[in-house]
């Protein structure tokens, strides 16, 4: 009996390593190296383990327009990490810049909360480059 349990708590010994792993943790905002892609068109973020969800959630608020960017956490990662996005009128002129932050956690929906100081029927009309 002493042998069995020995035994079963060698065979779970990897599942609890691979659960505490701490090299999971989000690599940090590098500000000197953002790399955009239209929001759109990002999909998964290779060196995040990330994959952005489209289209975005977008509320109009009584000073704003908050913007709610979901990844879905492919890598199990942890940590915070801050996210840059830029808005642009379909010709490429540059509207606003924005700054977002993610808290990685085990469960549940990830999203972005960026803030964009124009109204959800101005938003609707942009192209949103999302910034890594």
């Amino acid at each position: 009996m002493v042998l069995g349990f020995v035994l079963s708590i060698l065979l779970i010994w990897p599942a609890i390593e691979q659960v505490r792993d701490e090299t999971r943790v989000i690599e940090p905002f590098d500000r000197t190296n953002v790399t955009y892609c239209e929001l759109s068109a990002c999909g998964y973020i290779e060196g995040l383990g990330l994959e952005v969800v489209y289209p975005p959630s977008v509320v109009e608020g009584e000073y704003g327009t908050e913007v709610f960017v979901q990844v879905i956490n492919k890598g199990r990662l942890s940590g915070e990490r801050e996210f840059w996005a830029e808005l642009r009128t379909s010709g490429g002129k540059l509207v606003e810049a924005m700054r977002g932050d993610l808290v990685l956690t085990d469960q549940g929906p990830q999203f972005i909360r960026f803030f964009f100081t124009g109204k959800k029927a101005e938003f609707s009309g942009l192209i949103m480059d999302f910034g890594s």
